[in-house]
């Protein structure tokens, strides 16, 4: 029993006495030097192992350039030159003229009953205007009837201007061309009378359907036939749904 004592005795110095020393280089290891170099091969500076182990490590980002070549911060000059599109205007579609409105309320009975509602707008445009061939006003009525009763008496189509500013007067007659209402003036100044020309602006007034913007997905070739049977002077037209405002957008 002494000796088995003695051995394990033994066996724990040897041991403890071999631990001891596996501890001692690990310290020489861990403050060991390191020599750094510096790009160019010189040396640096001499760094302990446990000072560089015990340096934290601080990423930098890279502020390089990109893959496509731009710096971080820079926006491509295609997309800052980009030109933006405007959205565009709805469209809506305009079937007319009519020229009567009685006409165009025809059409709307006709297609609401196939759930398609169209709104009704009256556009007056301006017509080719006439021209009013007549004789300035007399100094009074007598004297305006005397005159009348001699130009009837040559065959000469003359009526009296009982009211407006050529009140007294003796109209020859209206014409929707400028050369004939010319032809009359001259051929009645020729027989010694005194006529002038006046041009009368009028306006037309049309009536045209409109088709808002959620009816124009209805609108269809099959549907303009129906709308075009008896009515084949209609036309159908596109414009912008905010401009139709007045006849100089119907153009």
């Amino acid at each position: 029993m002494r000796w088995i004592f003695i051995i394990l005795l033994m066996g724990n110095g040897i041991y403890f006495l071999w631990q001891n020393y596996l501890v001692q280089e690990a310290e020489i290891v861990a403050t060991s030097s390191l020599v750094e170099y510096g790009e160019d091969g010189d040396t640096v500076a001499l760094v302990l192992l446990a000072e560089r182990l015990s340096t934290p490590t601080t990423l930098v980002p890279d502020l390089g350039e990109s893959k496509n070549g731009e710096r971080p911060g820079e926006e491509s000059s295609a997309a800052a030159t980009e030109p933006v599109v405007a959205e565009t205007s709805a469209v809506c579609w305009l079937i007319g003229p009519f020229q009567e409105e009685i006409s165009a309320k025809q059409v709307i009975s006709r297609l609401s009953a196939l759930d398609v509602t169209l709104r009704l707008r009256a556009i007056d445009t301006r017509a080719k205007p006439d021209y009013w061939v007549y004789i300035p006003p007399q100094v009074s009525r007598k004297a305006a009837i005397k005159l009348l009763r001699e130009l009837q008496s040559k065959k000469i189509d003359s009526f009296l201007i009982t009211e407006g500013d050529r009140k007294n007067g003796i109209s020859l007659g209206f014409f929707t061309q400028k050369e004939r209402a010319d032809g009359v003036m001259k051929a009645r100044k020729d027989q010694g009378y005194n006529p002038s020309v006046r041009e009368i602006l009028r306006v037309d007034t049309e009536f045209w359907l409109i088709f808002d913007q959620r009816q124009s997905g209805k609108f269809s070739d099959a549907l303009w036939e129906t709308i075009n049977q008896g009515n084949e002077a209609l036309e159908r037209r596109k414009n912008y749904c905010d401009k139709i405002a007045s006849a100089d957008n119907f153009d």
